[in-house]
């Protein structure tokens, strides 16, 4: 395959490919990095094989990557919920000298809660408060289960982020969260 081709085949099949990683996984930035991503490997792979048929090869690496963004995203999203729950846990049992850092933690929680975008809190909230399973949040606001499942995803990735940066900030129990959490 030769630069000519690869740019003819890019022009040709980035929108079909682009709708296909969409349409699965319901995020723009991470559809944009999936159709990159086939593109890649079918570049670096370009003397490996003979495709015989490109349509085909295309639709299922789009497919395939696509599938495999999302069981990525359903591990970490799981693993997140347990940190949050060994969080909860630990906190639960610590000593009464630590108070402040549970004060403080569910400070960085609301924070962070706070700082995301209306759909995206209201659509966690409904989730975790409410109890709601993506489903009936779906049915109430109008929208996708996949779309929900993105803003819970949204919502569990800014909390993660900001409790880990939390977390440091309280080095004496980072040790023992850790050997739970993994």
């Amino acid at each position: 395959m030769d630069e000519a081709f690869f740019r003819a085949t890019y022009e040709r099949y980035w929108s079909r490919l682009y709708s296909i990683c969409y349409f699965t996984i319901g995020s723009r930035e991470a559809a944009e990095d999936t159709v990159t991503e086939v593109f890649i490997s079918l570049w670096n792979n370009r003397d490996r094989s003979a495709i015989e048929n490109m349509d085909h090869y295309l639709v299922r690496a789009a497919k395939n990557l696509s599938l495999k963004y999302l069981i990525r995203q359903r591990k970490m999203d799981q693993a997140l919920l347990g940190m949050v729950d060994t969080l909860q846990e630990h906190h639960r049992h610590s000593e009464p000298e630590r108070p402040l850092e549970v004060k403080e933690i569910r400070a960085v929680a609301h924070k962070t809660l706070e700082s995301l975008p209306e759909k995206t809190r209201a659509i966690y909230l409904m989730n975790r408060e409410e109890g709601l399973t993506y489903q009936q949040i779906a049915d109430r606001t109008g929208l996708s289960v996949k779309s929900v499942e993105y803003h819970v995803s949204r919502a569990l990735r800014a909390l993660s982020q900001s409790l880990l940066v939390a977390l440091l900030e309280f080095s004496a129990t980072i040790p023992a969260l850790f050997r739970k959490i993994f």
